[in-house]
């Protein structure tokens, strides 16, 4: 891990925070250790004057980067600057320092905090709370049972028999105690992340169990109750209200931009995060707005988020299947781009082509609306990190880049890229499977039943489960044989566990094919099936008609086991 700082200095140098194993230093541009690892538990980045905040052993303090001492290690937490103080903590209490390491407010409350720029910080004592200025004065009383401020507001809020109130940065009472709630809402101003009362529009406040919104004056807006409930505004300067149990968005002068009118109106999940588009649901068809809270796309049964090179640009695009099962494709705006006549569209991927199918066949079509390939195909298969699409057509398989030109010609019945190699394909010719690569040549000859690709708990990319003549065996990527295929059946549990039969008997070994348990048991079992990055010590074995456990040396720990204990305790394995 790297992050950056420039010094401000007369003469710049660029200087790169490392981490190393419970350590963090710093290089030069050149890879010169300027601090070396080992000696701070944590560096933070150089700030705008060349301190750099530090823990040393359980200590805090402040250093250059010649590692010159600003502020001793004498702290058991220390803040960054903020307002030009940093909140200091010593013998259990909290105190404000300067950058010269002076204590400009004692050590005396009850939690950390930071000075916004109205000049005030949080504090705490006896779990009451109020504000300080950059002098230590309480600006307001620290009586209160709870209080905020925001990043970049002038006012604060506070509370009193569980009523909350506005003030303002100079202690003076703006409200009265009579608030249930008041939100803060989450705001980024000039690149700067931070939380606002009004700064996205109006205040959502709540009363007496009912819904209202101020004004950045704390004038009634929205007045209570003329919603059901509401949310706080977002960044856009809209917010979602409800009415009647149907949901619907305004903007921050109390207009109804979309009437309440669906049964539910979220911001839906993408790629793990929440979408700024809106989803409205009805009983029999969703609605898409966008972030401004205009319609998408209406009356639709599902979509997708993608996106589409249109023109020199990539651009978001939704893929859309309407009422009546149909698929197409809308831009950001709501323009149809792909109509909707195919049976299922998939994903662009930030290309120009994608996959369509239309009454059970497949083919491509540009985001002009143009067939790239015929829709005659059984099958077209690729994914976001592959460069090429594999086609099945009149029951042969071939491979075309992205650019349609041809890669392998239809001279195949399957063909699959290998999971350690994109570039590699298990094939099948004449009913075997092999090995080819890009250009055609045979890594692996065609003389398999069966090729395994990829298996969870297998031995790994280096290897293939093979069956040939109806035995199982494994060999390498290259096609080394590693265990023959000569055996009825092949179990793999780790490196040195495979459990292998032949001729009714079973015995185990390793990956290399050594020998481990020898093949004298009717059965053998392993207690480790499918749980990885251990190995077996311990097999359960029939002989004879009788159960027992064996060690990997063949060794007998544990005799006359019941044939219904081992059996049940394995059935999932039969």
């Amino acid at each position: 891990m790297a992050a950056c700082n420039k010094i401000n200095t007369d003469s710049p140098k660029l200087y790169i925070r490392i981490m190393g194993e419970n350590s963090w230093g710093y290089n030069d541009e050149k890879g010169n250790s300027i601090i070396p690892l080992g000696k701070y538990k944590f560096l933070n980045l150089i700030d705008e004057k060349g301190m750099i905040y530090a823990q040393k052993g359980t200590k805090y303090g402040y250093i250059d980067i010649h590692e010159n001492i600003v502020i001793p290690f004498e702290y058991d937490a220390l803040g960054i600057f903020s307002e030009e103080l940093a909140f200091a903590k010593k013998n259990n209490k909290y105190g404000y320092i300067n950058r010269n390491g002076e204590i400009i407010i004692p050590t005396q409350f009850d939690n950390e905090s930071y000075f916004q720029k109205t000049g005030l910080a949080l504090v705490k004592k006896r779990n009451l709370q109020g504000f300080i200025n950059k002098k230590g004065k309480e600006i307001i009383p620290i009586i209160y049972q709870n209080a905020h401020n925001t990043t970049f507001d002038s006012l604060v809020i506070l509370c009193k028999n569980q009523k909350w109130a506005f003030y303002d940065s100079f202690g003076k009472q703006k409200t009265d105690f009579i608030y249930d709630e008041i939100a803060l809402t989450d705001i980024n101003l000039k690149g700067i992340e931070g939380d606002t009362f009004w700064k996205n529009g109006l205040i959502l406040v709540r009363k007496n169990d009912q819904t209202g919104y101020l004004d950045k004056n704390l004038k009634e807006a929205i007045p209570f109750g003329k919603y059901d409930s509401g949310e706080k505004f977002n960044q856009n300067r809209i917010a979602i209200i409800s009415k009647n149990h149907k949901y619907g968005i305004i903007n921050e002068f109390g207009k109804e931009i979309l009437k309440p009118e669906y049964d539910t109106l979220e911001h839906p999940e993408e790629d793990y995060h929440e979408s700024e588009i809106f989803e409205g649901k009805n009983k029999n068809y969703i609605t898409l707005l966008d972030k401004h809270g205009n319609k998408i796309y209406d009356k639709i049964k599902g979509y997708t988020f993608d996106f589409s090179r249109l023109g020199n640009t990539v651009k978001r695009v939704y893929i859309i299947r309407n009422l009546k099962n149909q698929c197409g494709v809308v831009d950001g705006e709501g323009k149809v781009i792909i109509p909707f006549i195919y049976d299922e569209i998939q994903d662009f991927n930030g290309t120009v082509n994608t996959i369509v199918k239309l009454k059970k066949k497949f083919g491509l079509v540009n985001s002009d609306n143009k067939i790239v390939y015929p829709i005659e195909c059984e099958s077209i298969t690729t994914w976001k990190d592959l460069d090429y699409y594999i086609i099945n057509k009149n029951n042969t398989v071939g491979i075309i880049d992205k650019n349609l030109k041809s890669i392998l010609k239809f001279d195949y019945q399957d063909l699959s890229p290998c999971f350690y190699d994109k570039n590699r394909f298990i094939a099948k010719k004449d009913n075997k499977y092999g090995v080819i690569d890009r250009l055609g040549r045979t890594i692996i000859p065609f003389e398999y039943s069966e090729m395994s690709n990829w298996v969870e708990y297998g031995p790994g990319s280096n290897y293939h489960f093979v069956i040939k003549n109806n035995k199982n065996g494994l060999i390498t990527k290259e096609g080394k044989i590693v265990i023959p295929a000569i055996y009825d059946s092949l179990f793999y549990n780790d490196d040195n566990t495979i459990i292998l039969s032949k001729n009714g008997k079973y015995g185990v070994v390793t990956i290399h094919n050594k020998n481990v348990i020898p093949f004298e048991y009717e059965k053998i079992y392993s207690d480790l099936a499918f749980v990885p990055d251990r190995n077996a010590n311990e097999f359960y074995v029939l002989k004879n008609g009788k159960y027992f456990i064996v060690d990997n040396k063949n060794k007998i720990i544990k005799a006359n086991l019941s044939k219904k204990e081992v059996e049940d305790k394995f059935s999932y394995l039969n």
